[in-house]
C-alpha cells in the first residue's frame, strides 16, 4: 500500500509524468548509445530527442489546462503501455529479433538492406508516436491530445519519409528528383563564390575539386534534404498556428520560417561539400550530424525572433492604454 500511495503521489506531480515519455529514449540509450547517432538510418534516438524537446515546449504551455484522470483502468494502461514500447525495443534491438520487422516489410517488397533500415526505424517513430498519444489519453483524456500536435506530427512526419525512403530509394521518385534542381543551382552558386572548383554534372551529380582531393557527389533527394525541410516546415506551421496573434502576421512569420528552413538547407549542402573540398573527403559522419545541429538552431532562432517580435507587440499595445487610463484618472 506504501509503494502504491508512492507511485500515485509521485505521479501526480505533473512535471514528474515527463519521465515517463523520456523512457523509450532512455532504454534505447542502455541498449545501444549507437542509436542517437545523428544520421540517416542510424538510429532513432537522435528524432526521439527532437520529439521529446517539442514535447516538453508543448508540455509547458499547456501545463495548467493538464489535470490528471487516473483511474485504475487508466493506471493499468500506462503500465501496459511502458511495458509493450520497452518490450519492442528489448525485442528488437537488445535480443536482435529484427527479422520481425524484416519479413514483414519483405511482404511489401521492401528487401534491400537501405529499404529494410529505413522500414525498421519507420515503425520506432510511429511506435513512439502511439505511445505519446496513449500516455496523454491515459492520464488527461483524448482531448488533451490536441495541445501536443507539435512532437506528434514530427514523429509521423519522419516516420512518412522513412516510408519514401523505402519505397523510392535512390533518386527513384523524379517528380523530388526536379525539385532538388534550382537547391543545386544556389548551392553551386555559392561554392563558386567560395572559389571552390565545382560542376554540375547531368542535372543531380556535382563534381568538385579541393585541396583534398576530387569528389564526385551522386544528389539523390534525400541527400538534398527536401522531406526534411518538409518536416520542419510543418512544425513551424503548427507553432504559428497556436501563436496568439492575427491570421496576418502569422501568415508573414509562415512565410519568413519557410525561407529561412530553405536557404538553412543549402547552408547544410554547401557546408558538406565545402567540408569535403578543404577538410576531409570522408563526409559521412560531418554529413550525418550537420543538418540535424543547423536545423534545431534555426528553429531556435526562429522562435527567439519571433517570441520577442511579439513580446514587444504586446508592451507596445499595452503602453498607450496604460497611459490613457492615467490622463483619465488625473481628470
Amino acid at each position: 500500500m506504501y509503494l502504491k500511495s508512492l507511485f500515485l503521489n509521485w505521479i501526480r506531480i505533473k512535471d514528474s509524468f515527463l519521465i515517463l515519455f523520456a523512457l523509450p529514449i532512455i532504454v534505447l540509450f542502455i541498449i545501444d548509445s549507437n542509436h542517437f547517432i545523428l544520421g540517416w538510418n542510424e538510429g532513432a534516438g537522435g528524432g526521439f530527442l527532437f520529439a521529446f524537446v517539442f514535447l516538453i515546449l508543448e508540455w509547458y504551455d499547456a501545463r495548467n489546462l493538464l489535470k490528471f484522470n487516473l483511474t485504475i483502468g487508466r493506471r493499468l494502461g500506462i503500465i501496459v503501455s511502458v511495458f509493450i514500447i520497452t518490450g519492442y525495443f528489448f525485442a528488437i534491438y537488445a535480443a536482435g529479433h529484427t527479422e520481425l520487422i524484416s519479413e514483414f516489410g519483405a511482404k511489401f517488397g521492401y528487401t534491400t538492406l537501405p529499404q529494410i533500415l529505413s522500414w525498421t526505424r519507420m515503425w520506432d517513430y510511429i511506435i513512439y508516436a502511439i505511445y505519446i498519444s496513449s500516455l496523454i489519453f491515459m492520464a488527461f483524456g483524448i482531448r488533451k491530445i490536441k495541445h501536443f500536435p507539435t512532437p506528434l506530427v514530427f514523429l509521423l512526419g519522419m516516420a512518412f519519409i522513412l516510408l519514401l525512403d523505402a519505397t523510392f530509394p535512390y533518386g527513384s521518385m523524379q517528380s523530388l528528383q526536379v525539385l532538388m534542381q534550382p537547391i543545386l543551382a544556389i548551392t553551386v552558386l555559392l561554392l563558386t563564390a567560395a572559389n571552390v572548383r565545382v560542376e554540375l554534372v547531368d542535372v543531380d551529380n556535382l563534381a568538385v575539386w579541393g585541396q583534398k582531393g576530387f569528389l564526385f557527389i551522386n544528389m539523390y533527394w534525400q541527400c538534398a534534404g527536401i522531406l526534411s525541410m518538409t518536416i520542419y516546415l510543418l512544425v513551424i506551421l503548427i507553432l504559428m498556428i497556436k501563436l496568439h496573434t492575427s491570421l496576418t502576421r502569422k501568415l508573414i512569420y509562415a512565410t519568413f520560417g519557410a525561407l529561412g528552413t530553405f536557404f538553412v538547407n543549402i547552408i547544410r549542402i554547401f557546408l558538406i561539400i565545402y567540408y569535403g573540398a578543404f577538410i576531409d573527403v570522408n563526409l559521412r559522419m560531418f554529413h550525418e550530424s550537420i543538418g540535424e545541429v543547423l536545423f534545431t538552431i534555426w528553429i531556435v532562432i526562429y522562435l527567439l525572433i519571433v517570441t520577442t517580435i511579439e513580446a514587444r507587440r504586446a508592451r507596445n499595445i499595452k503602453s498607450p492604454v496604460v497611459t490613457q487610463s492615467l490622463e483619465s484618472y488625473t481628470r
